[in-house]
């Protein structure tokens, strides 16, 4: 099966991915994707995060070049602008900003990190306390597809790399998001990333986790694949086989030809 659309799509602006805007355009082409979507980490006004997210002072030029591209291409592959954003709502008002303003046409949520007290990023993966690191991060992913921003969650499993042996709360988490996704109608999204690489394909603590898409199979939400492209040539390299066969091996809901 060809996957004919990608939401997730990083640019070298934010400071971890490499080529340029247009090689990622050419190798979508050539790889038989029909929709593009652009969706750098946001860029954030007053916060800084080298080699994270991009710099704010590079959010016209971002979405310049995007623009441009999806002029160039309109005959040859639909390209859509957008961001991979957390939810924190200290945020809230910016992102609504972005998409009023049509800045950009549309927001994925992909929690990494969020703003403490004193405005500085805390990162939900760390060595201490690890359940309450998750319900956090479980606490704020429902938050955000509750807010209506977003079009869906990307690697919704991301707290799975926190775990290194199973463990039963790995299910009262992953109920708890599919739960969330249901009521809001928003989609999980099947992040390719975690197995661009063939070492990582068995990988249980690692995204896609087998542990999470077989509760996502079994309650029945929507779900969308995601290359989370960082260079252009994950367009070629990355293990669709793979993924779609975490699809049919879980039963999952998913959304073969996805609009934003």
């Amino acid at each position: 099966m060809q996957l004919k659309y990608n939401y997730h799509t990083h640019t070298s602006r934010c400071g971890h991915a490499s080529g340029k805007d247009e090689e990622y355009v050419v190798n979508a082409i050539v790889n038989g994707f029909k929709v593009l979507g652009f969706s750098d980490h946001v860029m954030i006004k007053w916060h800084r995060q080298p080699s994270i997210r991009g710099n704010y002072m590079k959010l016209g030029g971002y979405i310049k070049s995007i623009n441009r591209l999806k002029k160039k291409y309109k005959n040859q592959i639909e390209i859509h602008l957008g961001f991979e954003c957390e939810y924190m709502p200290q945020l809230v008002k910016y992102y609504k900003w972005l998409l009023n303003k049509k800045k950009v046409e549309y927001l994925i949520l992909g929690q990494h990190c969020y703003l403490d007290k004193k405005g500085k990023f805390q990162w939900y993966l760390g060595t201490d306390n690890r359940n309450k690191r998750i319900e956090l991060y479980v606490h704020d992913l429902i938050e955000g597809m509750k807010s209506g921003l977003f079009k869906y969650v990307c690697h919704p499993d991301f707290f799975i790399r926190l775990f290194k042996e199973y463990d039963p709360i790995i299910e009262k988490f992953a109920r708890m998001i599919c739960k969330a996704s249901l009521e809001y109608d928003i989609p999980l999204e099947l992040n390719l990333s975690g197995i661009r690489n063939a070492h990582l394909k068995e990988n249980n603590f690692h995204f896609p986790s087998p542990y999470f898409w077989n509760i996502v199979g079994e309650m029945g939400a929507k779900v969308v694949m995601g290359v989370d492209a960082h260079n252009p040539r994950d367009f070629k390299e990355s293990n669709y086989k793979y993924g779609f066969d975490m699809i049919k091996r879980f039963q999952l809901n998913f959304i073969e030809d996805f609009k934003i």
